[in-house]
Order: C-alpha cells, then structure tokens, then sequence
C-alpha cells in the first residue's frame, strides 16, 4: 500500500517535469503556440470527459465533440477582430454547437433510447471543457497575459495542494460526503490559504498588478471557484463509478483531475480582469 511521502514524492517527479515545460511554453512561447498547447489539453480532458459515461456503450460519437471542442477554442483564439468585426457573436457559436450535435445525433444515433443521453453528454463536454478552459486563451492575448496566466496557475494549483495535505494531516469534518467523502472542511480552508499563499509569492516575485487587499479577494474568489470545480469534476467521476480519469499523469490522475478547478475558475479570472481591471483586450505582452 502506497504511504504519503511515496504518493507525495510521485506528485512532485510529475511536477518536476510538467512545470518547466509548461513555465517555457507560456513565458517565452508566443500566443498562438499556448492556443495550439491548450487545444490539445482541452482535446484530451474532453476525451477522459467522455470516457467517464461512454466507457463500455461507445454510444457518444467523440470525434464530433472534440472537433467542436476545437472550433471552439479557434474562435475564442480568434476574439481578436478581423477586419474591425468581431468573428462571430459568441452566443450563435454555441447555438451552432448545439444545433451540431443535435443534426449528427439525429441522423447517427446508435439506439434512440440513449438519444438524450448522449446528446446532453457530447455537448457538456464541449461547454464544460472547451467553453470553460478557453477563457486562458484569452487571458494570454491580454496585457501581461503570460504573467496573469502563471499567476492564475499558482493560485489555484497551491491551493489544490493545500487542500490535499491539510485535509490528509488534520481533517475531521467532511465538506460534502455525498460527492467526495476524503474532502473536508479543514482541507477547503487550508486551499484558500494555499490560494492566497500562491498569490502573495506572486507578487513578491514578479507580478504586482494587485494590491494585498484585491490580492486576498481575489485568491478567495478563484479558490471558491476553484473547489466548487473540483466538487464538480468529483460528482462526475462518483456517478461513473471511477476514481480518477485516467492514469495518464500517475499520481495526478488524469488532466480533468487536474484542470477540473482551472476550469472553473479561468472564466470568473478573465471577466474579473475585463470588467473589474479594465484591461483592455489583445495588448499582447508577457
């Protein structure tokens, strides 16, 4: 049976690897080549999203949903105008989406009693992930993008830690059994202070955008929404009977076990910096 330090000490080799990739990529890489990089993540998390209900019928066309999981984050990409004319308002993309799904499902539907089903399945997979994680393609193209991004992945990844190992060492009140009966209350506090941990090494070394007061709203905020991701992603795998996604990052789990709060919170992130900040769109720098 695996102990603590041998789990921690996979999570860390993991960590270990991913995190300087992941620092090059975003620092010194240009936005198109992050598009290209989160268009492959959000393809494969789709993919571990649908395996969670299809794993046996292979009812869900997949293919489908992760083609328009991708004309999706190409048009988030593509929010800058061309021509002085927003590409296309973002309300008929999803009408698109849906109207997509519900024409393939119509005509290719493997039995019409799983219809419904699979049709809800395949667009939530598109929304959920695609329409969700798209929001880091457009913090990117903003000013400072490259910094606001690490920024954001710090926050919100300490405080997953922090909920980790707090609620393993000292927590005795769970937060809500019914979904995810090993996280607790004290684990959920110990993530908003790994939350504003992660935001105030930020500012000390290299990003003073915000003052301490808006640097505590803020870690608070995203660490909610954060959590509430991660109970999200936990009702799903509990109603498909799994414990994690997939084993593709070992002691991580799969990349929905990982992006399930960034997920959450890259939205509420992006529209804090474009309505609360007025950060003007696509002042591309690092």
């Amino acid at each position: 049976m695996r102990t603590l330090k041998d789990y921690l000490e996979s999570r860390i080799a993991v960590a270990a690897v991913l995190i300087p990739i992941l620092y090059i990529l975003i620092r010194y890489l240009s936005p198109f080549f992050f598009f290209l990089f989160a268009a492959a993540a959000i393809a494969r998390t789709q993919y571990e999203v649908y395996r969670l209900y299809d794993r046996e019928k292979k009812s869900i066309p997949i293919w489908v949903g992760l083609g328009l999981g991708f004309l999706l984050s190409l048009r988030f990409y593509r929010e800058p105008v061309w021509g002085g004319q927003s590409v296309a308002p973002f309300h008929l993309v999803f009408i698109f989406i849906l109207m997509a799904v519900f024409i393939f499902s119509l005509f290719f539907f493997k039995d019409i009693k799983d219809a419904l089903v699979d049709s809800a399945v395949l667009f939530l997979g598109v929304v959920y992930i695609s329409g969700f994680l798209s929001h880091l393609i457009l913090i990117r193209q903003i000013r400072n993008g490259g910094s606001l991004i690490i920024f954001f992945l710090i926050v919100i990844w300490v405080g997953d830690a922090g909920a980790y190992y707090v609620g393993r060492s000292i927590g005795k009140r769970k937060l809500y059994p019914t979904v995810s009966p090993n996280k607790t209350v004290e684990g959920a506090i110990g993530g908003l202070a790994g939350c504003f941990l992660g935001g105030a090494f930020s500012k000390l070394t290299f990003l003073s955008l915000f003052s301490w007061g808006e640097l505590f709203g803020l870690a608070l905020l995203l660490g909610v929404f954060g959590q509430i991701g991660d109970l999200a992603e936990s009702m799903l795998k509990r109603s498909a009977g799994v414990k994690d996604s997939s084993a593709l990052m070992f002691a991580h789990g799969g990349l929905l076990d990982k992006l399930d709060g960034v997920a959450f919170a890259a939205p509420v992130f992006y529209y804090y910096l474009y309505w609360i900040k007025g950060f003007g769109r696509f002042t591309i720098g690092f």
